[in-house]
């Protein structure tokens, strides 16, 4: 008995083709992982290598351990005996297996290929008696499942469906305790396979199972390696028999549909060329290929176009593709040879003369020998040649007719012709359908071609399943404006092949809207079942959306059980009750429907249990208890306590490290290179992962940041083949994305593993041809949600942010995108689809309109406390997440606003919202604390999973706030017209961040960062501040006379009074204080042209001369600006300043002296909008929004001198404004103040009402809003 692998490389590439379903057992093996298990002596490990026949992975290999020593000596006898019981289980060699199966455990072998078990080998090949005696041993596998997800009873059921077949293995199982109600990837149980014994195709089964395993031809290579196109030319070759009864394995399958159904092209062509159907040849020859199809014989269309003498056809072959002319058949004749064999003169005159003009080659002779010429002058010759084609293609055709005929199922003709073709019910073609059975419907047309009223019905059917295919698409594309264009009674109670209505698919892509209209439409239909007996408000049931209450309040049946016995309301209860739809093809994304049952991006099933986690806090295990986080899944400590010290300690510090692997998270989804250099400091921390199991690699690598990922792979190499939750290295990611090539191969050059198998035995390049079972697209919008959930944006500075958004539109990165409008900056996206190339960025923005008025929508429906419009709206999750332009999420205004029915709406369907934070890092439990009902919504969203341990920016968990409810002003959260204006004007970015830094200084009493903080021109936002700390509050008390001095010695420089700015110029430090645009005083000086006052800074404060504004331009770039004819120039650069000094743009002041950027006459007039603005419009707003601080609700009684902090305190100014510019909010733009300039305070105060009121159409709002500001008293205006 010999084993057949030619070797074990020639087995790996074919493994690695092979489509590997769910299979719990296989676990991703990485070198690591191996290298473990032979130090270790793992040998339960290295056994179950063998088991699966993957004993290869072993060779070579050696280790000292005695255990891993003995293991690999006597392993290749193990392995000969594993291979001996296969292959006797396939040939029926019942001595043989009774001899090897107590042979170690050998009864749990497995095809290395398949991975079918023993029982799986004997009831596929028929080997019942070998199936008794494996039956009964104690451990045999028999629920274990292949790579299709089968258990041996799944064929055995498929076996025993057929007309006449032995039960005799479907009993046996079912005796000795096989489960009959799993579920295979294709989601069908055993029950499915035996009703329809046709949804599996046998004889492929059987040929994938055969052993040893024979690899086959060079056939079989191109079908394992997926080379379509070597195998399109043998079918267009007309050898399409040498592919018929080949095995064709899972991952080329449908190349096996794809193949027959261009085979079955070229026989139609060849059969309407014989019936003279000229306009069908026009409809199927559509390529050079299919135009030179040819049949068993060699003939192509033109060959038979001439046999049976059909000029029309031959000339428009002639003329659409004239190469054809001198295509030859198996005996090597041209068309010119058929021609000259006609026995018709005339009609062989008139073809020899077309062939020749259209260019045949008289020349060519054929296998005997013969030119054309040669049959015009030997007749007889001709005359058996004409014969003997004719002949062969008259048979040729009746073959496949006659071969169509054979293929109709007596019964389905019958149930078909006694249907009443006057009536439009058409439910038995749609079961016949859903049987698998659609085939058939289309053979009988043709055999009943003359039946006008079958054909016609028939047809019908036809058109209105082609018009649901659209309405499928339509519903894919969340394009309901085809939708409804499409809908009409028909349409609606229509069903595919799997069962389902439009109705149905709506409610699975999620798809609020639609199914609104769909039910409100079409009620009568609104209770459609598929063949699982489901109506859509079942699988409603098991979302957590609003869709279920939509469908019920439009009259769904919530009570009305399925085929197996549960209701809506059930599933609602249990939703994992419900598997995905037991119907057959995989139309629908096995993956959408999967989370019916089994969230996949949150699937995680190594997770430790409670116990465990239990013994290592307990045993103060900080090894253990320290890769719990770095894996991602600190959740598990959340509200953990120990009385061992160590573990206490390490719970105390869980939370910073936490956050520092968030912030390497979000550093790598924002290509921050030099944060993720500065915060990876341990090699551990660059693959630490998020709660999906992502590590950074992954997460860079979906975010499309190649630069971040090249660093990771160089720094860290290790990480390449690190593997998420669900098993999956980057390189499986890479693979499943459509435009990954390039990405693939930089991973693979850095050590990618491409046999590394996920959870669900899939390698890499499994996803290379089956996307849809790693949805990309679904990963992304979890790491959209988990942004949301913190409500926090990564780019605090205006014009980085500004950068980032360019980037993100010409590189097509939607995600990115996506989440800046779901965090409340839609508005600076607008009007930017003008020279974009990427078309995914042109149809993101040209939807933008909509999707902000959506998101518009949803904050105004709870400030109105629309109940039903919030359910409408809110139909996906990241909609429950979007925020507004303060940062509140829908719950957090929800509570905001007391709407309390809303709030429990959203907490029921969207539970992942309680822990959303805004931008003080407040959750809506922090809110809820406040909100004073007695702690009623606080309880409830507790329950709900809301974390206690979430702490604001001022350091403090949601229940400080039930005992200090008033330290959250909910009701100043509430935006009035004035504030909003203030908004427009001054709205800085991600105020949170730099707030949080105030509200700790001024506790501590940093007084050194304080005053650095007016000196970097944000004075303005200490105004109205307090503290308990002495030394800060007087500091805060003399703030005003500090900005004063600052706002004079800038006032004293545009006036040019140089006296005065020597009187008020009397330190360095004043030398360096910025105004509110970020200009120091020599900025400023140069700016309004003030040459005393340039050289006198430049002369005694030296270290003014190379500070940059908020832009990083040093006073050189301004300079540079003016044209003076380079005199500024002239005096920086004897002073000492910097020539070669970069800006952000990194641009040198040079450029800006060879380039008019800098338009210093724009820079002067802006201060003079800034006053113009703020007198008439802003007289009492506060300059920054944000909640009092808890040191503000007391006032201090200690006064100290702050003197003592002065000059003699030499601070790293440097540092403090480099970490300024990381922390810092840029003011006003010009372009904002430049706006408001032009169009005056109207126009100012219209964007207000617009910030207010969120009007789905803002344009038509302002126009609406200008026309009655002209025929009313503007003080009136309430629109």
């Amino acid at each position: 008995m010999e084993w057949c692998y030619s070797s074990s490389r020639v087995l790996r590439s074919f493994e690695n083709k092979i489509d590997v379903g769910l299979l719990e057992q296989r676990r991703p093996t990485t070198v690591d992982n191996l290298d473990h298990w032979l130090r270790k002596g793992d040998v339960g490990q290295l056994e179950n290598l063998l088991l699966q026949g993957r004993a290869n992975m072993l060779d070579g290999k050696s280790d000292p351990n005695p255990k891993t020593r003995v293991f690999l000596k006597n392993m290749e006898v193990y392995k000969q005996n594993i291979n001996h019981l296969l292959e006797a289980i396939y040939m029926g060699d019942g001595e043989v297996v009774a001899e090897l199966l107590p042979y170690k455990r050998c009864i749990l072998a497995r095809h290395p290929l398949t991975m079918c078990t023993t029982v799986h080998l004997a009831v596929i090949h028929n080997q019942v008696e070998i199936l008794k005696m494996l039956l009964e041993y104690p451990n045999v596998p028999i629920n274990a499942r292949d790579v299709e997800g089968r258990t041996a009873l799944h064929y055995a059921a498929a076996i025993c469906g057929a007309p006449g077949a032995d039960q005799t293995s479907f009993d046996l199982l079912i005796e000795h305790g096989s489960k009959e109600h799993v579920l295979d990837v294709e989601g069908y149980a055993p029950e499915n396979y035996k009703k329809i014994p046709l949804l599996m195709d046998l004889p492929q089964v059987e040929g994938l199972n055969k052993f040893p395993i024979d690899i086959g031809d060079d056939i079989d290579k191109m079908i394992v390696e997926r080379q379509l196109t070597a195998l399109q030319e043998i079918v267009y070759a007309g050898d399409y028999s040498l592919l018929q009864n080949r095995v064709f394995p899972p991952a080329s399958r449908d190349l096996q549909r794809v193949l027959a159904h261009l085979h079955t092209r070229i026989r139609a062509v060849h059969q309407a060329v014989s019936d003279d159907d000229l306009q069908t040849v026009k409809q199927l020859v559509d390529s050079y290929e299919i135009a030179t199809g040819r049949d068993e014989t060699g003939k192509t269309p033109l060959h038979i176009a001439v046999v049976f003498g059909r000029r029309k056809i031959c000339d428009y072959l002639m003329m659409i593709y004239p190469s054809t002319v001198d295509s030859i058949d198996k005996d090597g004749r041209t068309p010119l040879h058929y021609a000259t064999v006609l026995p018709n003169d005339r009609l062989r005159d008139s073809l020899v003369n077309a062939l020749m003009m259209a260019g045949a080659n008289n020349a060519s002779r054929d296998k005997v020998g013969q030119l054309p010429e040669s049959y015009m002058r030997d007749r007889k010759l001709a005359r058996d040649v004409y014969q003997s084609v004719r002949s062969q293609t008259i048979d040729m055709i009746q073959g496949m007719l006659s071969e169509e005929d054979s293929d109709i199922d007596v019964t389905i003709e019958e149930r078909i012709l006694a249907l009443n073709f006057e009536q439009k019910d058409y439910k038995v073609l749609e079961q016949i359908q859903i049987e698998g059975r659609g085939d058939q419907i289309w053979k009988l047309v043709k055999r009943h071609v003359h039946n006008e009223k079958l054909t016609k019905y028939l047809n019908t059917f036809r058109q209105i399943q082609n018009r649901l295919t659209q309405a499928f698409s339509s519903i894919d594309d969340n394009d309901i404006k085809k939708l409804r264009s499409l809908l009409d009674d028909d349409l609606a109670h229509a069903r595919d092949a799997r069962g389902f209505a439009v109705i149905h698919l709506a409610v699975l892509r999620e798809r609020h809207e639609m199914v609104e209209m769909i039910a409100n439409g079409y009620p009568k239909y609104i209770d459609i079942t598929d063949e699982n007996g489901r109506a859509a408000i079942h699988y409603a049931a098991a979302q957590q959306n609003a869709i279920y209450d939509t469908l019920v309040d439009a009259g769904a049946s919530p009570n009305v059980a399925d085929k197996d016995g549960f209701t809506a309301v059930r599933y609602r209860n249990s939703p994992d009750r419900l598997h995905r739809p037991q119907s057959s093809l995989t139309s629908v994304s096995s993956l959408m429907l999967r989370r019916l049952s089994l969230d996949e991006s949150l699937y995680d099933p190594d997770a430790p249990n409670e116990d465990q986690v239990e013994q290592w806090l307990a045993e103060g295990d900080i090894t253990a208890l320290e890769q719990i986080v770095l894996e991602g899944r600190s959740h598990l400590l959340v509200d953990k306590n120990s009385i061992n010290m160590s573990t206490s300690e390490f719970l105390q510090g869980i939370n910073q490290y936490q956050a520092k692997i968030d912030a390497i998270h979000k550093a790598v989804e924002e290509g921050d290179v030099r944060r993720v250099k500065s915060l990876i400091d341990r090699p551990q921390l660059a693959s630490a992962r998020d709660r999906y199991g992502m590590t950074p690699l992954h997460k860079s690598l979906l975010h499309g940041q190649t630069n971040t990922v090249r660093y990771l792979l160089t720094k860290y190499p290790s990480c390449v083949n690190s593997t998420d939750h669900a098993g999956r290295t980057a390189l499986h990611y890479a693979a499943a994305d459509p435009n990954g090539e390039h990405m693939i191969k930089v991973l693979q050059k850095s050590g990618g593993d491409a046999f590394i198998e996920d959870k669900y035995g899939h390698t890499p390049f499994y996803y290379r041809t089956h996307g849809k079972r790693l949805n990309v697209r679904t990963l992304k919008d979890n790491a959209v949600i988990n942004q949301l959930i913190s409500g926090q944006l990564n780019r605090p500075l205006l014009q980085d942010l500004e950068e980032d958004i360019s980037d993100w539109i010409h590189t097509g990165n939607v995600g990115k995108l996506e989440e800046l409008v779901l965090n409340g900056y839609a508005d600076l996206l607008l009007g930017r689809n003008h020279n974009i190339d990427e078309n995914e960025a042109v149809g993101f923005l040209e939807v933008l309109p909509q999707y902000q008025a959506k998101i518009q929508a949803i904050h105004k429906a709870i400030e109105t406390g629309n109940l039903r419009a919030v359910k409408l709206l809110t139909d996906r999750k990241k909609l429950a997440l979007c925020r507004d332009g303060k940062g509140l999420a829908p719950l957090h205004k929800a509570i905001v606003f007391g709407r309390t029915d809303i709030a429990k709406y959203l907490i029921r369907n969207y539970p992942q919202s309680v822990n959303a934070m805004d931008q003080n890092k407040r959750t809506p439990l922090h809110y809820a604390a406040a909100l004073r009902d007695g702690g009623y919504l606080y309880k409830v969203m507790r329950k709900s999973g809301a974390d206690p341990n979430i702490f604001d920016c001022n350091g403090r968990p949601p229940k400080y706030y039930l005992k200090y409810p008033g330290e959250i002003n909910l009701e100043s959260m509430k935006m009035d017209t004035k504030q909003a204006l203030k908004q427009v004007l001054h709205n800085r970015v991600a105020p949170s961040y730099l707030e949080s830094n105030i509200q700790q200084w001024l506790r501590e009493g940093q007084i050194a960062k304080l005053e650095q903080l007016i000196l970097s021109g944000c004075g303005d936002l200490l105004i109205g501040k307090t503290t308990t700390n002495p030394d800060a509050q007087v500091f805060i008390e003399n703030l005003d006379q500090y900005l004063n001095q600052i706002d004079n010695i800038h006032k004293a420089i545009r006036e040019g009074d140089l006296s005065k700015v020597k009187e008020l110029m009397s330190t360095k430090k004043l030398a360096l204080a910025r105004d509110k645009h970020g200009c120091t005083p020599l900025h400023t000086s140069i700016i309004y042209e003030q040459t005393d006052i340039v050289r006198f800074i430049a002369g005694n404060f030296a270290a003014v001369l190379n500070a940059p504004d908020y832009n990083k331009r040093t006073a050189m770039h301004y300079a540079a600006a003016a044209r003076d004819g380079g005199h500024y120039l002239k005096i920086l650069g004897k002073a000492g300043a910097d020539r070669a000094a970069v800006d952000n743009e990194g641009r040198t002041p040079d450029y800006y002296r060879r380039n008019a950027v800098i338009d210093l006459k724009h820079l002067k007039e802006r201060d003079d909008d800034y006053e113009m603005i703020n007198e008439t419009l802003l007289e009492d707003a506060p300059v920054l929004e944000s909640p009092p601080s808890p040191e503000s609700m007391s006032v201090s009684s200690s006064i100290l001198d702050s003197a003592r902090h002065d000059e003699e305190e030499d601070y790293d100014r440097h540092r403090f404004e480099r970490m300024m510019q990381e922390k810092m909010n840029l003011p006003t733009s010009d372009n904002g103040l430049y706006l408001a300039r032009t169009v005056a305070p109207v126009l100012t105060k219209a964007l207000a009402e617009v910030l207010l009121k969120r009007p789905a159409d803002p344009i038509g709002f302002i126009s609406d809003w200008l026309i009655r500001y002209n025929d009313e008293d503007p003080d009136n205006l309430n629109i």
